[in-house]
């Protein structure tokens, strides 16, 4: 009997509270009848005492653990590998600046080839890597998941059910967001194989299904790492090790599927026969001109009289509209007499009708087009180029090199034909010339 001012139970009544409130949690999902009579059993054996369950309680907590071998060392390249460009390609998309546009295509190709490859190797690779060895059915994805709830999920040594839904889900994502990756690069950014035929209005509609699925899968992500820790803290193993070892410790009681050797032979011909096709019309298509990004002839006269006095502007950051509005007044070109003689001026005019932001598909020309309704002629007041900006510190425009923020070659090595892309972004050094950084 327990003292006043403390209870002392006995650690095998210890153990045996223990199991009583395991087997109290599964009566909760059981049938009534069969919750009651197991419930009222756990009372009696608590009340009387079980020796027998004691001592098998302390044979289970010293039960025998072996090693395994489960993941073959191209499964486990795969996982860290496909771990490190996800990584990439969430830090480029969110933390980094623009113009690291290129190594997320980077992380997104090798997140390409990387489920191209694991589809093969899981029909033909060693025993656990198969996909055939973690296809489960719903309903046992159903009762495994009921049976974590209960803390008491059975082992596996492969991947348990919920793990591989997972997998399956984590794969289906990463495809989407590998085809609507193609889809943005092309339609968007007018680069990659689908340039030539995706639009910027298709491209910027599939952007948000792109950034859904990003969040998707960070969120997918912290579910899986959380499942992965659970499973090691039930099962007193770590999938983790096992990952970076192909040794997995497993109860002794549980049987390993028979050694099934990988047919690399067969792996190495398909994944040939379907990685030479994939990159051979990944290149064809890249090799279309961008659709909406005409071949512009820049006029003479334009060049002359326009980089007289600032960075001459590609007509494509207009609309027709502004073009026509500044062209008619130019005695009072932002303050500054502009006037050019009849034919020079109607000759720029027309070339800057000819070229603006209507016969553009290209981001700046789609974005810079929608001009601030109060200030129609300035670029740098549209939306966009604020928008876009905003991150810039004070101290870049006031660079030497740069002075003003309508010098748009000084940062865009790319300016002089409209494209903008994000790598050809190069912020110049704030300090002075001469100044130590």
């Amino acid at each position: 009997m327990p003292r006043r001012g403390g209870w002392r139970l006995p650690s095998a009544i210890c153990q045996l509270a223990s199991f009583m409130v395991c087997d109290l949690c599964s009566c909760i999902v059981d049938d009534a009848d069969a919750g009651r009579a197991k419930g009222g059993f756990m009372m009696r054996r608590l009340l009387v005492g079980d020796p027998d369950r004691a001592a098998r309680a302390v044979t289970d907590a010293k039960d025998v653990s072996r090693s395994v071998w489960v993941w073959d060392l191209p499964t486990r390249l795969f996982h860290w590998f496909l771990v490190g460009a996800v990584l990439v390609a969430l830090i480029t998309e969110l933390i980094a600046p623009a113009w690291w546009l290129s190594w997320h295509v980077a992380a997104g190709y090798t997140i390409a080839a990387l489920l191209l490859f694991r589809l093969v190797w899981g029909l033909f690779g060693s025993g656990y890597s198969r996909l055939a060895s973690f296809s489960y059915r719903p309903r046992q994805v159903v009762d495994y998941l009921r049976q974590l709830l209960k803390l008491r999920p059975p082992h596996y040594i492969g991947h348990n059910p919920a793990g591989a839904a997972m997998i399956f889900a984590l794969f289906a994502v990463l495809t989407g967001l590998v085809v609507t990756g193609f889809i943005v690069q092309g339609g968007q950014e007018k680069q990659g194989p689908f340039a030539g035929v995706a639009g910027f209005a298709f491209g910027n509609n599939v952007r948000g299904i792109h950034n859904f699925l990003a969040y998707l899968l960070m969120a997918m992500v912290a579910a899986h790492v959380a499942g992965v820790l659970a499973d090691g803290r039930l099962h007193k193993s770590s999938i983790i090790r096992a990952m970076i070892t192909g040794w997995k410790r497993v109860p002794a009681h549980l049987s390993v599927q028979a050694s099934r050797p990988p047919r690399i032979l067969a792996a190495v011909v398909v994944l040939a026969a379907l990685f030479v096709p994939a990159v051979g019309a990944l290149i064809l298509l890249a090799r279309m001109p961008p659709l909406g990004v005409p071949a512009m002839i820049p006029d003479q006269v334009w060049a002359k009289e326009c980089g007289a006095c600032h960075y001459a502007f590609h007509p494509s950051l207009l609309p027709r509209a502004s073009w026509a509005a500044l062209m008619a007044d130019l005695h009072d070109h932002f303050g500054e007499d502009a006037s050019l003689p009849p034919a020079a001026a109607a000759e720029v005019a027309a070339f800057l009708q000819a070229y603006a932001a209507e016969g553009w598909d290209t981001k700046a020309a789609r974005l810079l087009s929608n001009v601030a309704p109060t200030d129609p002629l300035r670029i740098t007041a549209a939306p966009f180029w604020i928008r876009r900006h905003r991150r810039i510190a004070p101290a870049i425009f006031a660079a030497p090199t740069v002075k003003a923020k309508s010098n748009c070659v000084a940062c865009h090595r790319d300016a002089d034909s409209g494209r903008f892309d994000a790598q050809a972004i190069v912020l110049p050094d704030p300090a002075p010339s001469g100044a130590s950084p």
